[in-house]
């Protein structure tokens, strides 16, 4: 995580955020998608400054942030903390949640640990539970490379560890669980787990 600054990102966050990047394309409209979806009590790994909490209308809210910066921003926007923690490392007893969230999160976490980190998140979530991600996401690793050389952003691709939706599908084969995925726009993917009943 020390190749992205986000202590010191989290001062422009929220107004980067507000540009119509191709990242954030479509920013609000994600936030509430993913909102609309969650229940109960809800986990929401790299929350970073908390923009989701405008749209959330759940019983209870836990952030999880591992930027200190991030986690002060959260704090004077909100009034509470988010807990220090991460997508390998959530500091959560088992089965204790009922809906896991994230937002424009998941690409930090490297292509070889994302399984862990759905099982982290599995691992958390109380049984009927969901994980919802929302982030850049493409079909497949050949559409990645076609969209980067399009859309000239083959350099900022690189960058992250954008998943694909085909790979997303495998690891959700190998846990034993149930997905389906909506395309908000060119970039931008919301994929909803549970395990299969």
């Amino acid at each position: 995580m020390g190749k992205w600054d986000f202590d010191n990102w989290a001062e422009s966050y929220d107004e980067d955020v507000k540009t119509d990047d191709w990242i954030h394309r479509d920013y609000l409209t994600v936030l509430k998608l993913v909102a609309e979806r969650a229940k109960g009590l809800v986990v929401d790994i790299g929350c970073g400054t908390g923009n989701i909490l405008g749209f959330l209308n759940c019983e209870e809210y836990i952030g999880v942030e591992p930027s200190a910066g991030m986690r002060g921003k959260f704090l004077g926007k909100h009034g509470f903390e988010p807990l220090n923690g991460h997508f390998l490392a959530l500091p959560l007893p088992d089965g204790s949640v009922d809906t896991v969230i994230t937002t424009y999160a998941f690409h930090h976490v490297p292509d070889e640990e994302k399984e862990d980190a759905i099982r982290e998140m599995l691992r958390v979530l109380k049984p009927g539970g969901k994980i919802i991600i929302a982030d850049v996401m493409f079909e497949s690793e050949e559409e990645k490379r076609r969209i980067g050389e399009m859309d000239g952003i083959t350099e900022e691709i690189e960058d992250e560890y954008f998943a694909t939706v085909d790979g997303l599908k495998e690891i959700s084969a190998r846990l034993g669980l149930e997905c389906r995925f909506q395309r908000v726009n060119r970039y931008v993917w919301v994929e909803e787990m549970k395990r299969a009943t």
